[in-house]
């Protein structure tokens, strides 16, 4: 019987399926209790489906996720390799130099000779883009109906990038030693690597023998606009 009889509430033998195991009985999706969780390690929803235990739950896990650098695509081998094979004058370069492009290492040495632009109470950084823009724009024109085998816009500001290194050293140079003599000694120099540098690159990578100093000529415009950055 039931009721409100005999001084109680009414009393019903109903129960949740299952109510007398830790945490069973709780359908797909449903919040329950840190008391009634398995373990008791805190409050969780049942996501078992049907084929398991009803009411346990899953906790993702980030311990086995790659790094960030890795899923943006970027390399920092690589990135240090190719800096290092620039900063070397003498380096000599492949035709696959330029097959695992990237931008990482462009953009970084882009901030770096405006950061080191700064020493000298200038900030170039807008001029700095613009002009890499220009560049990479038009190199990438002039090499493509030079060359027969083509290169994408891609890999050629890849390689412009990464020949901006020796600019960097003057900016911080002209930065030190305030003479003007010593800065222009310095530009030449620099200008001569990076456009020497980016040459070899493009040299062994368009797969043009014997067209050095043609491919050096419009190389050495584009420093040299980067080079009067740092002096003047």
């Amino acid at each position: 019987g039931g009721g409100f009889g005999g001084g109680g509430f009414y009393q019903s033998s109903f129960q949740v399926p299952g109510s007398s195991g830790s945490g069973a009985g709780y359908p797909y999706g449903s919040y329950h209790p840190r008391s009634e969780t398995p373990g008791g390690q805190g409050y969780g929803f049942s996501t078992s489906t049907g084929g398991g235990v009803p009411g346990q739950y899953s906790v993702t896990s980030f311990e086995n996720e790659p790094p960030l650098l890795e899923e943006l695509g970027i390399n920092m081998e690589h990135i240090v390799a190719k800096a290092r094979a620039v900063m070397n004058p003498f380096s000599s370069y492949h035709e696959n130099f330029a097959d695992e492009a990237d931008m990482a290492g462009p953009l970084v040495v882009c901030l770096l000779l405006g950061f080191s632009l700064l020493l000298a109470r200038k900030s170039q950084f807008g001029v700095i883009y613009g002009q890499a823009i220009i560049a990479c724009m038009s190199i990438y024109f002039v090499f493509n109906l030079m060359s027969g085998k083509g290169i994408d816009l891609y890999r050629s500001t890849s390689i412009l990038g990464y020949a901006l290194i020796p600019m960097v050293f003057l900016s911080i140079i002209a930065a030190i030693v305030p003479v003007l003599p010593v800065k222009i000694v310095a530009a030449i120099m620099m200008i001569t690597w990076s456009t020497s540098t980016a040459a070899k690159i493009f040299v062994a990578v368009l797969q043009m023998k014997d067209t050095f100093w043609l491919v050096a000529y419009p190389l050495t415009l584009v420093y040299t606009s980067f080079a009067l950055i740092a002096v003047f």
